[in-house]
This record gives structure tokens, sequence and C-alpha cells, in this order.
């Protein structure tokens, strides 16, 4: 009988446990399904945006038609096309050098009052574009997202969870398979629209809720992750040196040593000695940042110590900067034949805010790729020589794209 009685005991206390969490709002956004279906309406006056699409090139490794080398992400607009109403239309535009036969597009259509929607053909084809309208609903947000991965095409963030977080909520919803969603009776102010679920959120988006419907189309990137970036402190004379990091809506750094704690406090000495202890600050970060690669280096596979050392000397960095360097990603990069190599704007990704402020600072974030062929990238111009007079900081950072 005893026995039985802390069992009742114990069932009464989960089920009270299991009410104080249900009724909880804190727990988690709550679910809303309450913004009416799109319309199927009839549009006028559309504007198609039409991009080369070359996802074929890296996802299913088809060799280029020329020795060029693009990304996705850089989603490099061709043409605009003007259409009087829905219907179809033949997409037969010129481009100058094609990386498949035929040449392939995808295509955004866009229109007052309706729903952005993407195609995709091959030149000489034929898309239907058949858009729908947006229903008028007091107090609401509504919207269509788009995904740019690192690889592949642009494409729907369809059938997925989103998080709406207003002035005094949270709501969740869906997007439809054609990455549509919509949120009505809404107190009015601002708003940040996510994914919801990650640490990293993969798109942070601002919307304003006003009286009516608010419409917005997004594109958003997958975030990249920002490796191993080691930033060099040589100060003139032994100080103490605070670093902070500032990252885009939607970054969250997810390593670092000595421990970030929101900056660090440091003692350094001028040969770089951090806290008698660190040769650098690092730290790993995740970024939802659109990726450059309009112009970079190929470096041979078969001599990929020499040919990055060279490279980093060119840029600025000292031995023992490229040393590091070399010890760290070398035995991470594989054996692949050539590696393509495209600097980004470092300033983008993250930001520095040291004090005492530096007289000079290098800072260097190169996206890495590994090659099964050799391609023609544009060269950069020549940097500017790094001069490392009184307080100097030096940074490099990677990209790794470990996709052929």
């Amino acid at each position: 009988m005893k026995n039985l009685k802390i069992l009742v005991l114990i069932c009464l206390l989960c089920v009270a446990a299991y009410i104080v969490i249900s009724c909880d709002n804190s727990a988690g956004p709550e679910p809303q399904y309450d913004f009416p279906d799109p319309i199927d309406s009839v549009a006028t006056d559309i504007t198609l945006y039409v991009y080369s699409d070359i996802y074929d090139v890296f996802i299913c490794g088809t060799k280029p038609a020329v020795s060029n080398d693009l990304s996705p992400s850089v989603r490099i607009i061709l043409d605009t096309i003007l259409m009087e109403t829905e219907g179809d239309t033949t997409i037969d535009i010129v481009e100058a050098n094609p990386y498949t036969d035929p040449p392939k597009y995808f295509i955004y259509a866009e229109a007052d009052g309706f729903y952005t929607d993407l195609y995709f053909c091959s030149k000489g084809g034929t898309i239907t574009v058949d858009l729908d309208a947006v229903p008028e609903l007091a107090n609401s947000i509504t919207g269509v997202l788009f995904n740019v991965p690192a690889y592949g095409r642009d494409e729907y963030y369809a059938s997925d969870t989103v998080v709406l977080t207003g002035p005094d909520r949270s709501l969740m919803t869906m997007t439809d398979e054609q990455g549509r969603y919509g949120v009505g009776n809404l107190p009015l102010g601002t708003y940040i629209l996510t994914d919801g679920f990650s640490l990293s959120p993969m798109f942070y988006v601002q919307q304003v809720n006003n009286a009516s419907t608010d419409y917005m189309t997004a594109i958003f990137y997958e975030p990249t992750l920002d490796r191993a970036p080691y930033i060099y402190l040589y100060p003139e004379t032994q100080t103490d040196i605070s670093v902070e990091l500032g990252l885009v809506p939607g970054g969250q750094i997810v390593e670092s040593e000595p421990p970030y704690n929101n900056g660090w406090n440091v003692n350094v000495t001028p040969d770089g000695t951090i806290d008698k202890t660190f040769e650098y600050l690092y730290y790993e970060s995740l970024q939802p940042v659109p990726l450059d690669y309009r112009h970079g280096w190929v470096l041979d596979g078969a001599d990929l110590e020499n040919e990055f050392r060279n490279l980093l000397s060119s840029l600025g960095f000292i031995e023992k900067e490229t040393d590091d360097f070399i010890e760290f990603w070398i035995p991470k990069l594989g054996d692949a034949d050539y590696y393509a190599v495209y600097p980004q704007d470092v300033e983008s990704f993250v930001t520095l805010n040291i004090n005492p402020p530096p007289d000079n600072i290098l800072r260097t974030l190169l996206l890495v790729r590994p090659l099964a062929y050799k391609i023609n990238i544009p060269t950069p111009p020549e940097p500017e020589i790094f001069v490392r007079d009184g307080f100097t900081v030096a940074e490099w950072g990677v990209i790794w794209l470990d996709e052929l």
C-alpha cells in the first residue's frame, strides 16, 4: 500500500508539472495559422529577372564551356523582361559566355500586389507565368522566402517553419511549397523573421507591420562557417587591449580561444604574446553573408604549401603567421588537383573594435574550394604593401567549401 501511495504521488506531481509547462508561454512561440490563402488572380505589368543558372556546373561536375569560374551565389543577372500579363513567354536571350550547352537560367517573376515566383528553363525554353495575388488583411505580414545555398541554384524556402518575433510575442507559422508565409491580426510594430530553430538562424529579416497587409520578398544566404581566424596583436609596448567582434544579424561565434565572453580583454607584449600564454586570438563564426566569386587565384594542389606561402606573403603576412596558416590548413584541404581561392570582404562578415586603436591592421578572409580541373579566374588587383609601423594587428581566416 505504501508503494502504491508513492506511485500515485509521483503521477500527480508529473501531471502538475505538465500543466505548468503547458501554460507557460515562454516555452516557445505560439502557432499561428489565420492568414488567408493566396488568391488565384491575373497579374499585369510583370517583370522577369533572368539570371545565369550554373547549378549543373558545380553540383554535377560538368566542366564549363569556357574558362571562367562563377558561383550561383554570385547571381549574375542577364536580362530584364517585361510582360503585360500572365501567360507563356520564351526565354531566348544572348549570353556571352554560357556555362552549359544549351545555357540555363533561373527567373524571378514579380508584379505589384502578387507573390514573387521562381522559374527555371534552358535557352529557347518557354515558361508559363502564373502569379497569385496577396490577400488583404488588416495588421498582417506576408511574403516569400528564397534561399541561396553556397552550392546550388536559388530555391524556395519551402514547407518549413518560420518564427516572427515582435513587440510582445513570438509567433510560429509555416511556409508553403513556394516559400510563402503569412501572419494576421498582429500588433503594429517591427518584427524579426527567422527560421527559429537553429542556434544561428539561416536568415534574419526585419519587417514592419502597418495597418494594412505588409509584403516582402526576401532572398537570404545560407550561413557559412568562417573558420579559424587568427588575430595577431603587436603593440609597441606591453599593453592592455580590448577586442570586440561585430557580427551581422544572425551571425554567431561558435568557438573561441581564449573564451570570448562578449569581448577579449587581454595583456599583450610587443612580440604578440597574449596573457603570457597565447600567440593569437582564435574564433570561428557562422555568418549569413553572400559569398564573392568575382576574382581570385587558382593554386596548384601538387605544390599547395608553397603556393599558399607565396600568396600570404604577397598579402602582407609574416613568416610566423604564414606558418600557423600552413600548420592549420594544409592537413585539412585534402589532395585536390587545384584550389580556387577567392578573397572576401572581411568587414561584411565580422568587424573588429580594438582599443587602443591599432596604427595598422591587415585582415584577410579567403574562400577556398577544391577543383577537379584548372580554371581561369580574374585576378584581384595587386595589394598595397602592408607597413608594420606602430601598433599592428593582423588576421587571417578561411571559408572552406569542401565539395568538388
